[in-house]
């Protein structure tokens, strides 16, 4: 009888203290600040994640591994998915279950599928959340709300959790500087937008939210700030060096706003800055071979990516911006936002 080696996760793997940091948010979001999240969502996503990855891992290396990177794929994409019709206190709930399969599936396969220079290009779970936004659509699917609720306990602690958490995993990772550089450049540009006219509509507010709200509910919002501190901020689709890094967190924020810029419901705003970090992770490769410090040895040669990862990453690149842009003028995401059409409860 042949023995299978196993491998277990290392205490010291950054990916255990975000897996931590998630998990505290979805219990905060099941107790007390009402996600429209059914638990059997986020296990059955996870769950298609890890028997993905332990099937693929162990068909290459024979070998039963601990799929860490998996599970926070799953969690992360049950964390900003929700089915249209889910309620919360709907705890075994399988609504909607086969977008979160669909959105699980894309995202860990792309994984193994789109790979430049020796590693996966995207995000898994932003890859997968992101085509689900733009296929399937708002009469399906919607991101978790920017606004959480009004400023109370639960709302306190998910921010705490957010901002300790983010201390946690990135100063470890050299990450901080990325992330400044990202909402000091977002904020910025989101108060321009703000302060040339610019509104959106949202199932959770009567009427437009325009000028100073419109800036405060975007850029102070928690959503934002677990997509700036635990999305862009994987190690392996982000570029390797500092400088780098410090121009990836800037170019992400200019697309965002410039896809933002456009949207008149927060269904588009969310999209537009999921599809921003997708886009710019089409050129980290770039990145990395070209944004070096003084006295670094250059990179080596890339290694030629197969015609799948090309045309795969070709597509992504042309197709995600452009259906993005065309949300501004999707008048069924207007008027779902706005409540005319709402396939959901608004949450009070």
């Amino acid at each position: 009888m042949r023995r299978i080696p196993v491998v277990l996760p290392s205490p010291s793997d950054p990916r255990l203290r975000l897996a931590v940091v998630i998990i505290a948010l979805q219990v905060l979001g099941q107790v007390g600040l009402g996600f429209k999240l059914s638990i059997a969502q986020i296990l059955v996503s996870i769950g298609v994640c890890a028997l993905v990855e332990i099937a693929i891992t162990y068909r290459q290396q024979h070998v039963l591994v601990w799929p860490a990177s998996a599970i926070l794929t799953g969690n992360s994409t049950a964390f900003i998915l929700r089915a249209n019709g889910t309620h919360h206190g709907d705890w075994w709930s399988l609504n909607g279950i086969e977008f979160f399969v669909l959105a699980s599936l894309v995202g860990i396969l792309s994984k193994y599928v789109i790979r430049w220079g020796g590693r996966h290009l995207y995000n898994p779970s932003n890859l997968g959340l992101v085509l689900c936004f733009l296929i399937i659509g708002a009469t399906h699917v919607f991101p978790q709300y920017l606004w959480w609720g009004p400023m109370n306990l639960p709302v306190a602690l998910a921010l705490l959790v957010i901002l300790a958490g983010a201390v946690w995993v990135l100063r470890p990772l050299q990450m901080l500087p990325m992330v400044a550089a990202f909402l000091v450049t977002f904020a910025v540009l989101i108060a321009a937008i703000a302060a040339s006219g610019g509104c959106f509509l949202a199932t959770w507010h009567a009427g437009p939210i325009c000028g100073s709200a419109y800036w405060f509910n975007i850029c102070t919002s928690p959503e934002l700030l677990v997509f700036t501190f635990f999305m862009i901020s994987d190690p392996r689709t982000a570029p390797q060096r500092p400088p780098a890094r410090v121009i990836y967190g800037i170019a992400i924020a200019v697309l965002a706003a410039a896809l933002i810029l456009p949207q008149p419901s927060e269904y588009g705003i969310k999209v537009a800055l999921l599809a921003s970090l997708t886009v710019v992770c089409s050129f980290v490769w770039v990145l990395d071979r070209f944004v070096a410090r003084p006295g670094v040895e250059p990179p080596k040669p890339l290694a030629t990516p197969s015609l799948v990862s090309f045309f795969a990453a070709v597509a992504i690149t042309l197709g995600v911006p452009s259906a993005t842009v065309t949300l501004a003028s999707n008048q069924q995401v207007v008027d779902i936002d706005s409540g005319i059409n709402t396939p959901g409860t608004p949450i009070q």
